[in-house]
């Protein structure tokens, strides 16, 4: 079973430099941005969406702990302060030496059981189009696309 804990700040400076440059890369993997910006790009947006790290108001950073536990990914959620009854998934991740053994759903479903109390109704997302592994996994949990952005380079 997977438990949803609060980062420290050690995991957060962690968590930070991690997602960092990865994020970077997706967006220009994904054609957003340009790789000679995109680090840069990548750190303003975590310093304006995380203004004050962990204790950002509205922002929950998480780790995805075993019951073992080893720690086997993390998830990072905000509640929309536009709608109170709606969170908004920012990071969620299943370590590599973990994916493909349910651990996934069993974090989603324990994302729910954290969120409900809050007032959360509705969960949302934003999953990259070539990430069909993660969409798979969002759609055996229940979750449906709501848009679709589509791109062709000429």
């Amino acid at each position: 079973m997977i438990n949803l804990e609060p980062m420290s700040e050690t995991d957060y400076l962690v968590f930070l430099a991690k997602i960092t440059p990865e994020y970077a890369a997706e967006k220009v993997k994904a054609g957003n941005w340009k790789e000679s910006e995109a680090l840069e790009l990548s750190r303003k947006e975590f310093e304006h969406l995380l203004p004050q790290g962990i204790h950002t108001p509205g922002h929950f950073l998480g780790k995805l702990i075993h019951d073992d536990g080893e720690p086997v990914g993390i998830l990072w959620y905000e509640l929309s302060e536009k709608r109170l009854d709606t969170a908004f998934i920012f990071d969620f991740e299943i370590y590599a030496p973990f994916r493909r053994r349910g651990y996934g759903a069993q974090a989603l479903a324990a994302l729910e059981a954290h969120a409900r109390p809050r007032g959360v109704k509705r969960l949302e997302l934003h999953v990259f189009g070539y990430n069909t592994p993660a969409r798979e996994l969002y759609k055996k949990a229940g979750y449906c696309e709501t848009n679709v952005n589509m791109a062709k380079d000429i």
